[in-house]
């Protein structure tokens, strides 16, 4: 198998469409009611994609939904298989699941007994999530996904702030507050917050609700969108992140998803391309895989380049269309982008901004076809989904001279 695309980071997984939220930021597009009675992966199924992981040498699996907590006894079940295989397990969730309480959980009731929750306090389920083998949790948490109510509001479709901090403040409880040995891992507890434009202001005053709620302070300011939290039982790394442009935030306006041209486009750099030299496997490979619920694979969690489904090929299979890719397939054009965006990551001149010199070389075929593109992460997103830009990126790539 060529080397050029393997990957060896997370293994990440949508476990379910169902969520106990309906968020018009969601990168995985689901919601409360949206995706129900339709082709899921099964247990069985889930369970190869692990094994596959495993002996492609994948450090760690990345449980997500839709909410996975909804799965919950599926999950602790998967968590547990996938530790054995030395697959090192996370969960992202947005914690209403975990920390449920007063009218939150009546209003959800339905919701937690699907996922044998309703009857369990926190700390148990904190406790036997850990007891499985969970080493790393994600809450996300931004003013689409949480609320300034109470949770005895009326509310039930957004998770409130209490039952976020709620569940953060057990998992510190249970030891989560720690660094990973491995740099692929670091911190063991997270929050990661999407926004942009004008919801950066309701999200950072969620955010330091669900802070001040959960008992840190802050210990270090790292960048201007990254923190360390602490209290005397551990630490929370918080990430900001940019919102994109996928799933109901497609719909959202000019002021809340971020509009780049000229100059501004062409400097995007997307660090998915390379990989960091601090990675467990000292930067030589690392990147994730991204399996969707309905089997739909993506080269990672943004949607942005689907290049198989594990229902018709296996893992290995769809890597190596990516790394030998051939105009013959459902996922051709997509796979023989995202190998042309890593033939110029391995430039020394271009390295992470594959995808800003991608549109640089569209401009240069086709200049009105990149006027008024929302970026963010959704930059990636425009040529991971549109046949147009792709085309003429390819044919840009033809003119060898482009490299030089």
């Amino acid at each position: 198998m060529s080397e050029l695309f393997r990957p060896t980071a997370q293994l990440k997984i949508s476990i379910t469409p169902e969520c106990n939220n309906d968020c018009a930021i969601c990168l995985n597009k689901t919601t409360r009611t949206g995706n129900k009675n339709k082709r899921i992966l099964s247990e069985g199924k889930i369970r190869q994609l692990v094994d596959e992981g495993a002996n492609l040498g994948m450090v760690g699996t990345y449980w997500t939904g839709g909410e996975p907590l909804i799965e919950y006894k599926n999950l602790l079940k998967l968590i547990e298989y996938s530790t054995k295989r030395g697959m090192i397990p996370t969960i992202v969730t947005n914690g209403g699941m975990i920390g449920a309480y007063g009218n939150y959980r009546e209003l959800n009731k339905e919701l937690l007994k699907k996922a044998s929750l309703y009857d369990i306090d926190t700390p148990d389920i904190v406790r036997s999530l850990k007891k499985a083998g969970l080493e790393r949790v994600y809450f996300s948490v931004d003013n689409s996904h949480n609320t300034l109510e109470s949770p005895n509001s009326r509310v039930s479709n957004c998770v409130p702030s209490e039952l976020v901090a709620k569940s953060i403040r057990s998992f510190l409880k249970e030891g989560f507050g720690s660094i990973h040995k491995l740099d692929a891992i670091g911190h063991q507890l997270r929050i990661t917050a999407t926004s942009s434009g004008m919801w950066h202001k309701p999200t950072n005053n969620i955010i330091q609700d669900v802070i001040n709620k959960s008992g840190v302070g802050l210990k270090k300011l790292l960048t201007s969108n990254s923190s360390i939290y602490e209290n005397k039982e551990g630490q929370i790394l918080l990430k900001r992140l940019g919102i994109s442009n996928v799933g109901k935030a497609s719909t959202l306006g000019d002021n809340v998803l971020e509009n780049k041209s000229g100059k501004n486009l062409f400097e995007i750099c997307c660090n998915h391309f390379t990989p960091t030299n601090k990675a467990y496997d000292g930067g030589k490979y690392h990147r994730d895989l991204f399996i969707d619920w309905n089997g739909i694979v993506y080269t990672c969690g943004n949607h942005a380049y689907s290049i198989g489904n594990v229902f018709n090929e296996s893992l290995s299979s769809i890597i190596e269309g990516v790394n030998k890719p051939k105009l013959d397939s459902e996922f051709a054009i997509n796979r023989k982008v995202f190998h042309s965006l890593l033939v110029l990551s391995q430039n020394k001149r271009i390295g992470s901004n594959a995808i800003g010199e991608a549109f640089r070389l569209i401009s240069l075929k086709n200049p009105e076809l990149i006027k008024d593109i929302k970026t963010q992460c959704g930059a990636c997103n425009c040529l991971g989904n549109n046949k147009q830009l792709q085309r003429e990126f390819l044919k840009a790539l033809d003119d060898n001279s482009v490299l030089h």
